[in-house]
């Protein structure tokens, strides 16, 4: 199956007086053929003398898997749950921390299958090669500051990196996942508790893609 934009109006539509009261902003909403998301969100910030205004959002559902109806539905709401925080403002532990995971369980009673992590439940289309590439474990930290870190961090240090992170006084949230995204290929990979400072739209994207992973 393949959805389009008339489907994902309907669908969003019916989902935001369903499970959201009507409040979530319309977004734009497209499709698109990324093989490393199944969903995301993007959204621009509006600065006011004292805060920053979210504005501007646009949800994207890949083409590339053929999911079925209840997948592609799914990864909506799961982008609309991001679009309820990120609208509201609301402060999660993580970008897929406890308010964000109350809210998939909420909606998941009624027999979603939204999940934490880009899992693909369909198949690759016919004709899309399939490819080799570096699996890297990843760690997303939010300093206490409000600002977003990505690292790429070899193995044999996992477990002594995450001791330290753990009592660092300067880390609000932190989170471990394995990619094999080639956004990564790029980065160093660290022995010690330090990464790459990214935007928080980059950041929120690339942990969407990722499997969460305990060290």
């Amino acid at each position: 199956m393949q959805v389009d934009k008339d489907m994902l109006a309907a669908w969003f539509t019916l989902f935001n007086h369903k499970y959201f009261d009507d409040e979530l902003p319309v977004p734009a909403l497209a499709t698109g053929k990324s093989r490393t998301r199944l969903g995301s969100l993007t959204w621009k910030y509006r600065r006011k003398v004292f805060s920053k205004q979210p504005y501007d959002y646009v949800i994207r559902i890949s083409n590339y898997y053929d999911l079925d109806e209840t997948g592609f539905k799914s990864v909506l709401l799961h982008e609309m749950i991001h679009l309820h925080i990120v609208s509201k403002k609301l402060k999660d532990t993580s970008p897929h921390g406890i308010i964000f995971r109350n809210e998939m369980r909420r909606i998941n009673a009624d027999g979603w299958r939204i999940s934490v992590s880009a899992k693909i439940d369909g198949t690759k289309k016919a004709g899309q090669p399939h490819s080799k590439k570096r699996r890297r474990i990843i760690l997303a930290v939010l300093t206490a500051e409000g600002k977003h870190m990505l690292s790429v961090v070899n193995p044999a240090y996992v477990k002594s990196i995450d001791l330290a992170i753990s009592h660092s006084k300067t880390v609000q949230s932190y989170s471990w996942f394995v990619s094999n995204d080639d956004y990564f290929a790029a980065f160093p990979t660290v022995r010690t508790p330090k990464g790459r400072i990214v935007a928080a739209e980059t950041f929120m994207k690339m942990t969407e893609s990722m499997q969460a992973i305990k060290p």
